[in-house]
């Protein structure tokens, strides 16, 4: 099975983990373009003092099947 790549936007600020104008951070996205435009958005909305935003990719295994468990039959 292929490996499902997520992206983070997340913020520079280490302690920063509430909403900025109602934009939650961190914040997950299926595809680079979508979190590029997210992390833009963001930056322009910033206070003068914070450092910003970054997209950060993560490469994650598909979870795996559940285990068939062999049936003992009773008699």
């Amino acid at each position: 099975m292929p490996k499902r790549t997520t992206y983070w936007v997340r913020s520079k600020q280490a302690n920063e983990t509430t909403a900025f104008s109602r934009m939650p951070v961190p914040a997950r996205f299926k595809t680079f373009e979508e979190a590029n435009l997210y992390r833009r958005e963001l930056n322009l909305r910033r206070g003068a003092y914070h450092p910003g935003y970054y997209v950060e990719e993560e490469a994650a295994s598909p979870p795996n099947p559940p285990a068939l468990s062999a049936g003992t039959k009773k008699s």
